[in-house]
């Protein structure tokens, strides 16, 4: 089935100023038809059914031979209107999806036509390439026609090859870079290209969606855009160019920066359609205007949520901070496009796109301002995922690019602290949040002077330490030996300053003093343990027992099967079992011990 199209308005547009008088050949009076104040279209059609009527009466007829018969020409009434005629009428009838109609037409004019313009077989071209019943054998059969009138394809042929290879599979792109540098060349040349090549911008159209329908290579993509939007801009319509959007925005190779002209595009175009809307609006039709406007007007172009994001993430892998800044900028004026569970993976979003353009007092000002602390802290899920879309945005966590963008350069970490401490003295806020995220970079780097200055400016811009900020400390030291010698006197300092001890900095507490097999200090931290009720993993649980079992301590493990039980924690009876067996090769009474192990207790 042919497409909807209208070929004729540059044929009306250019014979407006013609005048007409009566008695006219049909030629004239197709023109005086598609006139503004004409009849239009479906009376033209009629036209067409008259010499089709006498087509039938004279090839009916025995009395003309056949040899002489040239109904076409005899019809139009001179030689000089045959092939206007046919060119005017071919469009009409693809204007009205009559393509075997138009097919007759064309084969009527091969027979008639000594030497026909290529406009004519471009208009042929055109038509049936608009169809889905087109194939190799009839886009050869055109070439050849070509070829025997004589007729010298030109640029818009070209392109009509080109489309129609396209959709029948074929690969010709090498024909590209020649299509491209002719037409950019044609309409570049301000030498009024319109009247020598009236089909070449629809053909640009019709390219542009070839290669948007086959997803072909986006550099060629873009450059047709480029094609279309120098050669007709009012073409620009939401329409033609969401679906080009779509495709940038989900093609990894396309930059983010063409899917924000696209909309930006679109915009104009949309705002455009509700201009030429309300002049079209009487003064008095109130209900009514109001009606067609909102219809004008629609939705936003950028009007899904996943969409939305999609972009933004592709801005952030970009790095491109021109492009973030426009979407933010958009969703800011449409609300409603993005739901409030999401608004925190925009803020995300954007902190990936300003670390990756290198910004990074941005970086650190937006982590402050628009970031929550929930979402600060890079949890174990080393990408940013979106549950409720079961869509994964980032491979890598957008706080944790910040650490490791701070961690790459040794001085940036004082520079963060004095950009910080700028802003403090300035009147913004800085919260630990901010601070810790730098700290967080010294323990990347295994950097306890770093760490030092941290914490001091933390004393210097009056914020208070948190037990992230002790265990991230903790991390900072080169080793596990030297980290576990600092847990007493950090759990003290956390008591005066009346941070409470959590499970983060215990459980890391933990880990540290098992790395460094102390088992005083493990066992201090197994009773805290116990005390704020937080359980122990199994995975350490079982670190734990080995270590004990290698030390021969009985007590301890007494002790760690209480606190194991106590905080509903796990108790691996293989781990105990080899206890056991360690402490009998050693004449330890353990009978308690085995009674646990063969209830096979897991708390």
């Amino acid at each position: 089935m042919i497409r909807r199209l209208n070929v004729l308005r540059k044929t009306a547009s250019s014979c407006a100023s013609l005048t007409f008088s009566t008695g006219d050949n049909p030629y004239i009076r197709v023109l005086r038809m598609l006139q503004p104040d004409g009849e239009g279209p479906p009376a033209a059609w009629h036209v067409f059914e008259e010499f089709r009527t006498y087509y039938r009466q004279v090839t009916s007829s025995t009395s003309i031979a056949t040899v002489d018969m040239k109904p076409l020409q005899n019809f139009c009434g001179s030689f000089d209107d045959t092939e206007p005629f046919a060119v005017v009428m071919m469009k009409i009838l693809c204007d009205l999806h009559k393509l075997e109609e138009l097919r007759f037409l064309f084969a009527q004019c091969m027979l008639e036509l000594s030497s026909p313009s290529v406009e004519l077989f471009n208009v042929y071209l055109l038509a049936i390439s608009l169809s889905d019943t087109f194939n190799q054998y009839e886009i050869e059969n055109a070439i050849e026609a070509m070829r025997m009138k004589g007729a010298e394809p030109d640029v818009v042929t070209k392109i009509s090859l080109f489309i129609v290879y396209t959709r029948l599979g074929e690969d010709y792109s090498s024909w590209w870079p020649s299509i491209h540098e002719d037409t950019k060349s044609i309409i570049t040349s301000g030498k009024n290209w319109q009247q020598k090549f009236p089909l070449l911008s629809i053909r640009l159209q019709h390219c542009f969606q070839t290669l948007l329908r086959v997803h072909h290579d986006v550099t060629m993509v873009q450059e047709c855009f480029e094609l279309l939007r120098l050669a007709d801009h009012e073409k620009m319509s939401p329409r033609l160019l969401l679906p080009y959007m779509l495709l940038s925005t989900n093609n990894v190779a396309s930059p983010p920066s063409i899917a924000v002209q696209l909309i930006a595009a679109a915009e104009g175009a949309s705002e455009q359609e509700v201009a030429e809307a309300s002049a079209d609006i009487g003064v008095n039709a109130f209900e009514e205007s109001s009606s067609i406007l909102q219809e004008a007007k629609g939705g936003p172009v950028l009007n899904n949520d996943v969409t939305a994001l999609k972009l933004m993430a592709k801005c952030a892998k970009w790095g491109d901070v021109a492009s973030a800044d426009y979407v933010l900028k958009y969703l800011r004026a449409h609300p409603c496009i993005i739901p409030p569970q999401h608004k925190f993976a925009l803020a995300l979003l954007h902190l990936e796109t300003l670390v990756r353009a290198g910004l990074l007092k941005e970086a650190l000002y937006l982590l402050e301002d628009e970031i929550p602390e929930s979402d600060s802290i890079p949890g174990p899920r080393p990408k940013l995922f979106l549950e409720t879309r079961r869509l994964t945005l980032l491979n890598a966590h957008p706080v944790m690019s910040l650490v490791r963008f701070i961690a790459e350069v040794d001085s940036r970490a004082e520079e963060s602290l004095l950009l910080l401490e700028e802003r403090k003295a300035a009147g913004g806020n800085v919260s630990h949040k901010t601070l810790n995220v730098v700290l967080e970079a010294c323990a990347l780097m295994k950097d306890e002077q770093k760490a030092s200055l941290v914490l001091f400016t933390f004393r210097n811009v009056a914020v208070r330490e948190t037990a992230r900020t002790f265990t991230l400390l903790l991390s900072t030291s080169p080793n596990a030996v030297s980290a576990v010698k600092k847990i007493p006197t950090f759990l003290e300092d956390m008591v005066d300053l009346g941070v409470e001890v959590t499970a983060e900095f215990l459980r890391g507490g933990l880990e540290l003093a098992v790395d460094a097999q102390d088992v005083s200090t493990a066992m201090m931290l197994v009773e805290y343990h116990r005390q704020r009720s937080v359980s122990i993993e199994s995975r350490l649980s079982v670190r734990l027992f080995k270590m004990l079992c290698l030390v021969v301590d009985i007590g301890s493990v007494r002790q760690l099967v209480a606190v194991l039980r106590a905080t509903q924690s796990p108790v691996d009876p293989r781990c105990l079992s080899l206890c056991i067996a360690s402490f009998r090769k050693w004449d330890i009474p353990c009978d308690d011990l085995k009674g646990v192990s063969t209830s096979g207790s897991t708390g």
